[in-house]
């Protein structure tokens, strides 16, 4: 298993351009958001306030992180590069585990980076008294666990639908209007859906009354759910070159 994450880095490494483009669009959207948010409101007076404003910001930025999981996982299968893969790994299921394991790392450097770039703007533009040091951690180490449950969550979607565009629109369109859909009829996913449980543990202390800790609990068991049944339909279905 550690060869296969090696190798799975390996291709994130030497395809940096490409990953370079998805870890600065992201951090730039971080940016960008947080300080529209910073300049476009006049109620920012509190510490808490920064950190809604940080974590609104990591939220929107770490879908950059998604799509780079789906779009490299939907690639293999529309570019035929699976098949040298899965010749040489015949366990697929170890495959997909291992790509799941390298983007949850290159999510890790997106969401550290997310937050320094929104600090940076928070120490520029923000007015309002700086969160303490324990908040701050909080809210780094939220953004780098949300960064890297999100990442393997693209994977998995890669994995379950195949195709990039359907991966990446189908997950879009299921976390920005479905689940918000589902959640003003259904408290579960109002409170443990996978862009509530995003928010929560990418805010410290948490968000709408749910603990930060919950909250990576509950995305960790949607991510591992999904990866689950990512491995599941590989392993079943037909490999085209």
């Amino acid at each position: 298993m550690i060869r296969l994450i090696r190798v799975e880095l390996l291709k994130l490494i030497t395809t940096k351009r490409t990953t370079g483009i998805f870890l600065a669009v992201s951090m730039g959207l971080c940016l960008l958001i947080s300080l529209l948010n910073l300049l476009a409101s006049d109620d920012i007076d509190t510490s808490q306030d920064i950190l809604d404003v940080l974590g609104g910001a990591q939220v929107s930025a770490l879908f950059v992180v998604l799509i780079f999981g789906a779009v490299n996982m939907g690639g293999e299968a529309r570019h035929g590069t699976q098949v040298a893969t899965f010749l040489a790994t015949p366990v697929r299921w170890r495959v997909i585990v291992a790509k799941s394991i390298a983007h949850a790392l290159a999510g890790v450097a997106a969401g550290a980076l997310n937050v320094l770039v929104g600090l940076l703007c928070i120490a520029l533009f923000a007015d309002a008294p700086w969160p303490s040091g324990g908040d701050l951690w909080l809210q780094i180490l939220g953004g780098t666990v949300g960064g890297a449950l999100i990442g393997s969550f693209g994977v998995a979607m890669g994995a379950v639908l195949r195709n990039q565009v359907a991966a990446v629109a189908g997950t879009l369109v299921y976390l920005l209007v479905v689940e918000p859909l589902l959640g003003s009829f259904i408290d579960f996913f109002a409170d443990y859906g996978i862009f509530a449980s995003l928010g929560t543990v990418a805010t410290a202390g948490g968000s709408d009354g749910i603990a930060q800790g919950t909250g990576g609990i509950v995305l960790l068991v949607w991510m591992l759910s999904l990866t689950a049944l990512g491995a599941y339909v590989v392993e079943k279905r037909d490999i085209r070159g």
